[in-house]
């Protein structure tokens, strides 16, 4: 006579197995995107997506599985580095509208529509796993000479584009209202602690 599991459930196996292939998909990265390129063979980032997963900060998947990094030794002045940065300026502005230039090696600055905006694309992005910063209304991202479109350049313009398109079309006008507020406060305890001289 064979022997005989107790309590064996097919269904609640089947269960167990199905929530533990959720939790994996839900902690592996972002499935990539195919390229896009234009007829002059420019990447068309403006016509890349039709659509966003959920950001990781709300319990999506991650776009990348690992951090990805400023390059700050990076030869500025390298080929490498020149295709990277104005790649990653003409991308940011294809599919945000926001303007962005060089800055530190290693770091392009975005310049967003507020401080608020800036925080909260660097919240999001970090997430995300992209190094990405705010100082006021900019938010940096990373830059190197060893970026390649279809691995890092294409991986920050992803995370602008998807962060971008979360905060203008997820984020409620209400909470944008509190950052903008919150903004002024700030500012203006800056100015009164100038005005009284103190740090």
């Amino acid at each position: 006579m064979a022997d005989v599991i107790p309590n064996f459930d097919p269904e609640d196996r089947k269960r167990k197995a199905e929530a533990a292939t959720a939790a994996a998909d839900k902690a592996a990265p972002m499935a990539s995107t195919p390229i896009k390129y234009n007829d002059d063979g420019s990447v068309a980032w403006d016509n890349m997506w039709d659509s966003f997963c959920v950001l990781a900060k709300e319990g999506g998947p991650a776009h990348r599985a690992t951090l990805l990094g400023p390059d700050e030794t990076s030869d500025v002045h390298s080929p490498g580095y020149q295709f990277a940065q104005q790649e990653i300026i003409r991308g940011i502005y294809l599919v945000s509208g926001l303007k962005a230039q060089a800055d530190k090696p290693g770091w392009i600055a975005v310049e967003c529509q507020s401080e608020g905006m800036a925080a909260w694309l660097a919240d999001a992005g970090i997430v995300e796993n992209v190094q990405v910063r705010n100082e006021g209304s900019r938010l940096f991202v990373p830059c190197g000479e060893r970026f390649g479109i279809k691995g890092e350049i294409k991986n920050v313009v992803t995370v602008v584009a998807k962060t971008t398109h979360y905060w203008a079309d997820h984020v409620p006008d209400e909470v944008k209202t509190t950052m903008k507020i919150e903004e002024q406060l700030s500012g203006l305890g800056r100015r009164i602690k100038k005005l009284f001289g103190r740090p």
